[in-house]
């Protein structure tokens, strides 16, 4: 049994990554801005951005998952954040961090934070892990019910976008496999078992759910040209088992 910090750990891979560790019997602590609803856990309640409480956060961790990010304050939760998390850290414990398939390849300011970070960590000293999914099923199915106007009954979307999508719980797992094996430095990409357009995204979602929204689309829809490219995708790595009709099907 390690004992095993999660950052963020309020968030909803933060939470799957809690609950799956408890299930293997290791030690947990967490770390996040909230004090979460875990039971049997150790929690330490601070603000990475600063670092409050993460030197008695980190002491003693054979190792950390860190899953803590915010999109609405990038530089301060992803760069400060690393900065803390490495100080406090000490060059001891191993660090696991979760990345984005293609971020090295597109100017988007979350996506370049996530890569500075990234170059952080290899350049740190400090035993890491990087790995880099592919978006979640849980990003895909906000697109699209942002995008639905029940008072219209429609569904607007941007065109030619393509999501190879994963689920929460085989990411979680991995970070934890890592977490446990030690060190692998920037580990190989991890995909969602298929590429489906967000078209077929859409007509799965209407079919289990029972929507007779009609799909129209956007002409002025930039929501992020990474989806459009196909930097996003790595058909070679579709290692994810939880297909996007499962993880719908297991919500309805």
């Amino acid at each position: 049994m390690s004992t095993i910090l999660v950052t963020g750990a309020t968030g909803k891979l933060g939470r799957e990554v809690v609950y799956q560790l408890q299930q293997r019997q290791h030690a947990v602590r967490t770390y996040s801005r909230q004090a979460p609803s875990f039971q049997n856990v150790a929690v330490y309640q601070g603000d990475i951005r600063t670092g409050s409480s993460l030197l008695e956060a980190t002491n003693g961790v054979d190792a950390i998952i860190h899953c803590a990010s915010l999109r609405d304050e990038t530089n301060a939760t992803e760069l400060q954040g690393i900065e803390r998390l490495l100080e406090a850290a000490q060059g001891r414990p191993h660090i696991v961090y979760i990345s984005i398939v293609g971020i090295d390849k597109t100017t988007y300011p979350y996506y370049q934070a996530k890569y500075r970070v990234e170059q952080v960590l290899q350049q740190s000293g400090v035993p890491y892990t990087i790995l880099r999914t592919t978006q979640f099923h849980n990003f895909v199915l906000r697109i699209i019910t942002e995008a639905e106007d029940p008072a219209t009954g429609t569904i607007t979307i941007p065109e030619r976008m393509r999501f190879q999508t994963i689920d929460i719980a085989d990411v979680a797992h991995a970070l934890i496999e890592f977490a446990e094996q030690g060190p692998a430095g920037r580990a190989p990409d991890m995909g969602g078992p298929q590429i489906l357009s967000l078209e077929e995204m859409v007509e799965i979602y209407k079919q289990i759910y029972h929507k007779q929204a009609t799909t129209q689309y956007d002409p002025n829809g930039t929501l992020l040209s990474v989806f459009q490219s196909g930097i996003n995708l790595v058909p070679e790595r579709a290692v994810g088992r939880i297909t996007w009709d499962t993880f719908l099907r297991n919500r309805a």
